[in-house]
């Protein structure tokens, strides 16, 4: 005669937890390929605003004053060494307008750190500049810190909102 057993079998006992295993995987996969998109996302945001901080250096040295205007949101501001608060596409285009009329620029940033979290993103480092006054041909150096805030637009392209230039200015400028 067979009695049977009161304890449960090998597969019912580690039913349960297979199934809570297999879960727990699945979950882990998808949060491994969800930081994984993420972080792929931001290498490219990165590329993409380290492109647009070339091209707005390139754009000053050759005087492009309708491409330079184009990368400012609406309403950004530029904080000047000197403490001057430009603030505006008015005000922005009649500052990059004088500087593009009395000197040809040289100017090399040096980005140290470039980060994106949501929709805003900053790029921070060093520069330095050699102007030259087109009407003496009078040669200025400067150096300093830089950041750069950006900002996600609605559309999904991105703006600079914020610009900031430290350091002693030079003379005449």
């Amino acid at each position: 005669m067979r009695i049977p057993s009161m304890l449960p079998t090998v597969s019912v006992l580690f039913s349960g937890r297979r199934h809570s295993m297999i879960a727990l995987f699945g979950f882990i996969t998808f949060l491994a390929a969800t930081i994984s998109l993420t972080a792929a996302a931001q290498d490219s945001t990165r590329l993409t605003l380290a492109k647009m901080r070339d091209d707005w250096v390139q754009d000053l040295r050759s005087k492009q004053l309708e491409p330079i205007l184009n990368f400012y949101a609406a309403d950004a501001v530029f904080l000047q060494p000197n403490g001057d608060r430009l603030t505006g596409a008015a005000t922005l285009r009649s500052f990059f307008q004088m500087i593009m009329s009395t000197f040809n620029s040289d100017l090399t940033l040096h980005s140290q750190n470039l980060d994106v979290s949501g929709d805003l993103a900053y790029d921070s480092g060093s520069f330095e500049e050699s102007l030259t006054t087109i009407a003496t041909g009078t040669k200025i150096t400067s150096k300093g810190s830089y950041i750069i805030i950006y900002k996600r637009q609605p559309g999904g392209s991105w703006q600079i909102v914020q610009h900031v230039w430290t350091g002693t200015p030079p003379a005449g400028t």
